[in-house]
């Protein structure tokens, strides 16, 4: 049975996550232990809302529907090459700081070394905002696959799928450096 079936929604991308825990919570209150209910449909449930909360999970399962194998390899799609270069760039610019700050010896050198974090945070900052807004407009299209048939898709399917992968990772390494700056800063 696939996730959409298990959580009774229609089969469809343009899902909001409100929508699957409205499905879910339902399906759950059933089939909670407490209530008399199975604990292993109750854990299906809830592993089959969580996969449908995840917009990349929900286009890796149409995906999957499609008969497409493996769609994680393949060409980088062209607008995320833009990224490498400012991603890599940010990140390389927080370690070399926590590197410097972690040799500072001195309350008044590791003061003057904080005085970079400002302009470090901004910048982690506006990448991930635009990371963010090009995650929104992947997103965005899934109403047009639904709409025009996921089989008619799957390419371009793909491409969003992978360029969703890479958005995800690189927002997860920018709130990672975020995290090691406020540690630093906190460590004194």
């Amino acid at each position: 049975m696939n996730a959409f079936e298990r959580i009774g929604l229609p089969r469809r991308l343009d899902l909001t996550v409100d929508e699957v825990e409205k499905a879910e919570r339902c399906l759950a209150k059933e089939a909670h232990p407490d209530k008399g209910g199975d604990a292993s449909d109750f854990s299906e449930i809830r592993k089959m809302g969580a996969l449908l909360k995840v917009p990349s999970s929900r286009l890796k399962l149409a995906l999957d529907f499609c008969g497409v194998e493996s769609v994680a390899r393949g060409q980088v799609p062209g607008e995320l090459m833009d990224y490498f270069s400012p991603v890599a760039g940010a990140l390389e610019e927080v370690s070399a700081f926590l590197t410097e700050r972690e040799g500072a010896r001195s309350s008044l050198g590791k003061a003057m070394l904080d005085t970079k974090v400002p302009l470090l945070k901004g910048r982690l900052e506006e990448l991930a905002a635009s990371l963010e807004k090009l995650e929104s407009a992947k997103i965005a299209r899934f109403a047009e696959f639904d709409r025009r048939g996921w089989e008619e898709c799957v390419a371009e399917m793909e491409e969003v799928y992978r360029a969703l992968l890479f958005v995800a990772r690189w927002l997860a390494q920018l709130r990672e450096a975020t995290g090691k700056i406020f540690e630093a800063l906190l460590a004194r």
